[in-house]
């Protein structure tokens, strides 16, 4: 299904076609032969694992000149409260976790170590959440797949580690600053050797050298995973009347639509589930009509307002609505001719979900894993039972559907309904929601491994629904990607179910704008996603993070030369390669996307009170070291400000105020962006020289970025303004104001170009 106009794509983007990925490994180079010099000093807490695999890592880690400290297992006592009030400060987390071989008659044998991670993770909150400087702190976690994070092509070892996993890559969400590394290694899927003395030295050399969050290591070769476009094979499975299908939830939602489109499209049974069971038929509040039922309810709340009991009544009316509404639903399909039926089964308990696909028959063609929990809240007020809650539905209850169906002649599919969360880390408050998720995955990969106990498990990898699903927060999800049409969906489902694929896949819109610095040098840019180019210009200027506090500041390093930037080769500052006047112009522009209020979606209205230190702009080799930082404030308007400065070795080189939304424009003071004095005179510049009418690309990489500056265009009134001014030597240029039409994709305006000597 491709979907390009019309209809489907809405005129803000916030729903968009989406594209099926497929992951693979790609090599890196190898590390160097020694631990980074940043690691000297630095105080790592190590957890979970073997206490011979521990022993090997803090030995590495003191030879490394860190300061390693042991939290012991919760098994034997250990307690992350008093772990941490006797160590703080920690800069770093090296989490070994689950280094036990997975058995499916304990589903639950993660439990307790997840526990000790988050709290930890809660205890270093205050510390960690106020730390700017975006080197110090890191969170390290270890899997033990097979060396390339389930894709090497054999048997896998160890799928829970994606438990660890998932959590690692939605710490920067709660995290500014932290650094983010998952370590595969192989091991022995019956049994798990602890580390070896070559392992633990890789992970002390991997520290403080960040970038990719995954990274594998097997015979010898280091790997990342990338993203390729890959098509759904055509049908293998044949799907028809007496086949069953078996669905973990679906009695609302998405899971519902799916188990609707089966029956309806096969004519087969769709036996759904969920943990509320179905009303007594003779129960005269279930028979109530829609309006007598409200004016019941109102009764409710009003008695229960004067024997304070509001919340239990709320919660008994709330699940009295839901079993209402699932019973209409089942009415509808019953009329409609569809052969689909609910089933009482909570997933994390093994003997229903026996029982569950027992009620399926000999005729069971198929299992759907679709139920799960989503109850997003800041680390520090996560609890143990929701934690156990959101993870236990999707991770035991995919277990306790692996172990059921051994008494099971071999299924056609198994689909699971996996999200964006895990693969890329979820929203603000979707820790345990990200790790259940990737860990999900990461089952899935090892239940399709080759084998005599092979099943093919295919985890889909969804965006959000349009409007439908258990996002709590439709809106808030827009910011960090697109989402996809309901009937899309579907439609992709079917087509996997049919195609009887296995594996981890993918669907995937449009990045949004809520992806921080952290996060968009995690992953390799896969070449098809929709709008990488603009990704592509964000991690072009986003240079080396410094510091970085969302909503407040970044301060970064960028480094440009003629041979990582080739534009740079257009424009000449008295005959020597120069930063063209747009390029710069872009990359402080650039630099506001990452500056923005927490939850706010602002437009650029324009850049204001521009100014160019001419004679600081030359990439003479070796090139040039931008310093950039970029604050945000509210204006006195109730505009949203961020004011960038660029300096270089120490001298300022430029800045401007960006301003956004559509406040009346305040001038900014020259108190606030102030030049220091240059540390020495430096001569005025005689000549300006630019080459031919378009400058070459930006970087050679590809795609190459797409700046949101027409830079052509702009730097063709810059070099015919200084034409025209004919002056014999110039310090600096100053530019009024950039702006941007209102409701309008027009080209920006440019006010007042001057060039000057003062």
């Amino acid at each position: 299904m491709t979907l390009t106009s019309g209809p489907d794509i809405r005129a803000d983007r916030s729903v968009l076609p989406v594209q099926r990925f497929v992951w693979r490994p790609m090599e890196l180079e190898p590390l160097p032969a020694e631990p980074s010099p940043q690691l000297l000093g630095r105080r790592i807490a190590v957890l979970g694992g073997s206490e011979a695999s521990v022993d090997r890592v803090m030995v590495a880690l003191r030879a490394g000149g860190a300061a390693p400290l042991r939290l012991a297992p919760p098994q034997t006592g250990g307690d992350a409260a008093d772990f941490y009030r006797a160590v703080c400060p920690i800069d770093g987390i090296i989490d070994l976790n689950h280094e036990r071989p997975l058995s499916l008659s304990e589903s639950g044998d993660w439990e307790a170590q997840l526990l000790q991670t988050i709290e930890l993770l809660q205890q270093c909150y205050p510390d960690w959440r106020a730390e700017t400087g975006s080197e110090r702190l890191f969170y390290l976690a270890v899997t033990r797949l097979d060396g390339r994070h389930g894709y090497a092509g054999g048997r896998i070892a160890q799928p829970l580690g994606g438990l660890w996993a998932g959590l690692a890559k939605g710490l920067p969400r709660e995290f500014d600053t932290v650094n983010i590394r998952v370590l595969d290694f192989p091991a022995h899927r019956l049994a798990i050797e602890p580390l070896d003395d070559e392992m633990a030295d890789v992970i002390c050399r991997e520290l403080y050298r960040w970038g990719y969050f995954e990274i594998g290591h097997d015979a010898g070769r280091r790997y990342t995973l990338v993203a390729d476009r890959a098509d759904v094979p055509p049908p293998s499975v044949d799907l028809g009347p007496g086949d069953v299908v078996v669905m973990s939830g679906g009695g609302r939602g998405i899971g519902f639509e799916l188990a609707r489109r089966l029956c309806q499209r096969h004519g087969c049974r769709v036996i759904i589930s969920g943990t509320s069971p179905l009303p007594d038929p003779a129960d005269p509040i279930a028979q109530l009509p829609d309006r007598d039922f409200r004016e019941y309810r109102d009764r409710r709340l009003i008695e229960a307002a004067r024997q304070h009991t509001l919340r239990q009544t709320r919660a008994e009316l709330s699940r009295l609505e839901r079993s209402r509404r699932l019973v209409a639903r089942l009415d509808a399909a019953r009329a409609d001719g569809l052969d689909l039926v609910y089933h009482h089964c909570d997933v994390t308990d093994p003997a229903q979900v026996r029982a569950l696909l027992a009620a399926a028959g000999p005729k069971l063609a198929g299992v759907i894993h679709n139920a799960g929990v989503d109850t997003p809240v800041r680390l520090p007020a996560k609890s143990p039972q929701a934690i156990r809650h959101t993870v236990g539905v999707k991770v035991t209850g995919l277990l306790n559907l692996l172990a059921a169906l051994a008494d099971h002649p071999p299924i056609r599919f198994f689909s699971t309904a996996g999200s964006l969360a895990g693969r890329w880390g979820g929203m603000v408050g979707q820790l345990e929601y990200g790790a259940a998720n990737d860990a999900l995955s990461r089952i899935g990969l090892w239940a399709a491994a080759e084998g005599s106990d092979r099943i093919p498990v295919a985890t889909m990898c969804w965006p959000t629904w349009e409007r439908l699903g258990i996002i709590t927060n439709y809106e808030a999800t827009l910011a960090y990607m697109s989402a996809m049409r309901v009937e899309e969906g579907l439609h992709h489902w079917e087509d996997e179910i049919l195609a009887g694929t296995a594996g981890e896949f993918t669907f995937v819109g449009e990045f949004g704008r809520a992806w921080l610095p952290s996060l968009l040098r995690g992953y390799h840019p896969a070449a098809d996603l929709a709008g990488l180019d603009r990704l592509a210009a964000r991690l072009l200027f986003l240079g080396t993070p410094i510091r970085f506090a969302a909503g407040a500041m970044l301060e970064i390093d960028l480094d440009i030369s003629p041979d990582t930037f080739p534009a740079c080769l257009d424009f000449r500052v008295d005959g020597s390669p120069a930063v063209p006047l747009s390029v710069l112009l872009e990359f402080m522009r650039s630099l506001g996307d990452w500056v923005q209020p927490d939850g706010v979606e602002q437009r650029l209205s324009g850049m204001h009170d521009i100014r160019i230190d001419l004679t600081a702009i030359g990439v003479d080799d070796p090139g040039a070291r931008l310093r950039a930082t970029a604050e945000g404030r509210w204006g006195a308007d109730g505009a949203w400000e961020v004011v960038v400065r660029v300096r270089r070795g120490g001298v300022p080189v430029a800045r401007t105020t960006l301003r956004y939304g559509n406040g009346i424009e305040t001038r900014t003071t020259s108190a606030d962006l102030a030049i220091e004095a240059e540390s020495k005179p430096a001569r005025p510049v005689r000549r300006l020289q630019w080459s031919g009418h378009r400058m070459r690309d930006l970087v050679l990489d590809a795609p190459a970025p797409r700046p949101d500056l027409p830079l052509d265009e702009l730097e063709t009134r810059l070099r015919d303004a200084y034409v025209r001014q004919a002056l014999d030597s110039v310090r600096y240029l100053t530019i009024d104001s950039i702006e941007y039409a209102r409701d309008s994709d027009t080209e920006p305006e440019v006010h007042e170009i001057r060039y000057g000597k003062g």
